[in-house]
């Protein structure tokens, strides 16, 4: 991404307002960036170019990137000959210096004329201010669209150069740049208007040489950027949002280039897997995460990508980590084109299912206890689990991650450290949506009533925490050992508790009520309040959080709610990406633009 940032003003300046291609060279002469006119020009697609840049170079005879033009001859597809001029740029960078490269056809003189002719109009109808200025500072000539940006009459050029500096170094610190390097780029500056304001200019500017090469002054664009300050303003929060949208989505993204070499991936991918950014960067995807031979590879998926219209997905798809250890994952592999109807890479969502299979293998666990005890009883009540209207099964998926997220954050408190374990969070996830189970036992004349309830009705509903707490106990009992489902009982049993204890089945206050329930309890409130339900419509995040802080230290356990006040913005991604993980194809059109800058560095 380094020379992208680079050259970035440099490129889109080239594409805005110039026909010709262009290529931009590295330290070590590797290809950094080709625009598309380029490909247009050549009839050489980016595929070739990527894979056969060395060849490529050799039709441009590159001995050096001193200033210079040569007519060069570049092969067509066909084998076909085509005269070029070529000429090239040395450019100093941050980094070191870089090559640029401008390749446009041969016209002969007809055509050189006509295209003098247009720069001519191009000079005169452009939009920004171009001059040029001699050795002495003195202005020779200037566009209608100088005089417009210095507030002058036309032909009224002031008498050096230097009076339209505020800042004299800045005029010098440009003069030392263009004799080191012939040109610059975007330098910002500030002129002096007539009215002696004060405006904010773009600055790039070119040494002008005589028929013997020597520099006799330069040409200077300047570009008005006052105005586009607040936009410029306005763009940067926009990336920051579209960053920390790309680094907060709660799946893992990884994008690959077309020959499966790794180019970008956001947080969530390096917390799945454990490597840093640095030790994949450049690596080919299947020789870091593909766990054994009979994972299909990625040239494989490719393949399978073009003849399913672009997308294809796996299921329980095995990854290797960095520590050896193995995620399972549902990915979504996307194409990613360009204008030109060219894959330029792919994008690869994946969902960690690593806790899911984690979940199977404990309710595997647990139906073998159950087969050693013998208890038919454990079976039947297994199955109230399935008996749910058609959103439960997001709102207990939503349940397990609140849960996850108050649990870690407490995990970090002195006062839990030893009693929060790894081990005591999954067991809590886990056993968390087990919360309403009871529920089951409740009639849907009064579960699924939309009015408001009389009395004996809102005591009947109330009657869930006791059913649900009383058939997970008589399970557990059945089990030899400890399982999650003894924190789950707590859970059924006591999650409508109140810490100032006015909540029921028993009115237990403060940490008289277990840890597990108050902590279910805040994130099935909060849930709750921005759920829809039969009776009413969901808050919004902010009325959510106002609630759950008024009732700090009345219904919320104080730790628990400043823990949630601390993560209530996790909160609000874990609700608002729950439909976007269920439809992940979404996500190309939020990557397009940056999947286009990356192209530039591969």
């Amino acid at each position: 991404m380094g020379s992208y940032t680079i050259f970035s003003d440099v490129i889109l300046k080239i594409i805005e307002e110039f026909s010709d291609g262009f290529l931009i060279l590295g330290q070590s002469g590797e290809i950094l960036f080709f625009n598309e006119v380029l490909l247009r020009i050549t009839g050489w697609k980016s595929m070739d170019i990527l894979a056969e840049g060395n060849s490529f170079l050799k039709y441009l005879d590159l001995d050096d990137c001193q200033s210079c033009e040569r007519m060069v001859e570049i092969p067509d597809p066909a084998g076909n000959l085509k005269l070029f001029s070529a000429a090239s740029f040395s450019i100093e960078g941050d980094n070191g210096d870089y090559c640029l490269v401008r390749i446009k056809p041969d016209m002969g003189q007809e055509s050189e004329n006509l295209l003098k002719q247009s720069y001519e109009l191009l000079f005169t109808n452009i939009g920004d201010a171009i001059l040029t200025v001699d050795l002495n500072g003195r202005i020779l000539s200037a566009n209608p669209s100088f005089y417009k940006l210095i507030e002058l009459e036309p032909g009224a050029l002031p008498p050096d150069i230097s009076t339209l500096y505020a800042y004299k170094e800045e005029l010098h610190d440009k003069l030392i740049r263009l004799l080191k390097s012939d040109t610059v780029f975007n330098l910002e500056t500030h002129l002096y208007t007539k009215g002696k304001n004060i405006k904010r200019i773009l600055d790039s500017s070119w040494v002008i040489r005589n028929e013997r090469g020597i520099i006799t002054g330069y040409t200077a664009q300047f570009k008005d950027i006052s105005h586009i300050k607040n936009l410029e303003a306005r763009l940067r929060i926009s990336e920051r949002s579209y960053s920390i949208l790309f680094d907060s989505v709660l799946s893992s993204i990884i994008i690959v280039d077309p020959f499966g070499r790794i180019l970008n991936w956001n947080y969530t991918a390096e917390k799945l897997y454990g490597f840093s950014w640095e030790e994949v960067s450049g690596q080919y995807f299947d020789h870091v995460f593909q766990r054994d031979k009979k994972s299909l590879s990625l040239s494989k998926i490719f393949e399978l990508i073009k003849k399913n219209n672009g997308r294809y997905i796996e299921t329980e798809v095995p990854r290797s980590c960095k520590d050896g250890s193995v995620k399972y994952t549902y990915a979504s592999y996307s194409s990613v084109k360009n204008s030109m109807n060219e894959v330029i890479a792919y994008s690869i969502m994946e969902k960690d299912l690593t806790e899911r299979v984690k979940l199977e293998n404990k309710l595997r666990e647990s139906f073998e206890q159950i087969k050693e005890t013998q208890s038919a009883t454990i079976l039947g009540f297994a199955r109230l689990t399935e008996y749910r209207d058609k959103n439960t099964g997001k709102h207990l998926g939503r349940i397990r991650e609140y849960t996850r997220v108050l649990a870690t954050s407490l995990k970090e408190r002195p006062k839990y450290k030893d009693y929060i374990t790894n081990e005591y969070i999954e067991d809590l996830c886990l056993s968390s949506v087990l919360h309403d189970v009871g529920k089951v036992a409740i009639e849907d004349s009064i579960l699924l009533k939309t009015g408001k309830l009389d009395p004996d009705e809102y005591n009947r509903i109330k009657d869930h925490s006791k059913l649900g707490g009383d058939a997970l106990s008589e399970v557990d009992n059945q089990i030899k050992r400890e399982s999650f489902l003894t924190i789950g009982k707590e859970i059924a049993y006591y999650h409508h508790e109140w810490w100032d204890g006015n909540g029921y089945p028993e009115g237990r206050k403060g940490e008289d009520i277990p840890l597990s329930a108050r902590i279910v309890a805040l994130a099935d409130v909060y849930d709750a309040l921005t759920s829809d339900r039969p009776y009413k419509q969901a808050f919004t995040h902010e009325q959510a959080v106002d609630i759950i802080t008024s009732e700090r230290g009345t219904h919320f356990d104080p730790e628990i709610a400043d823990a949630f006040m601390m993560n209530h913005e996790i909160f609000r991604r874990i609700k608002m990406f729950n439909e976007f993980e269920e439809n992940p194809e979404t996500i190309d059109d939020l990557l397009a633009g940056q999947i286009k800058s990356l192209s530039c560095n591969t």
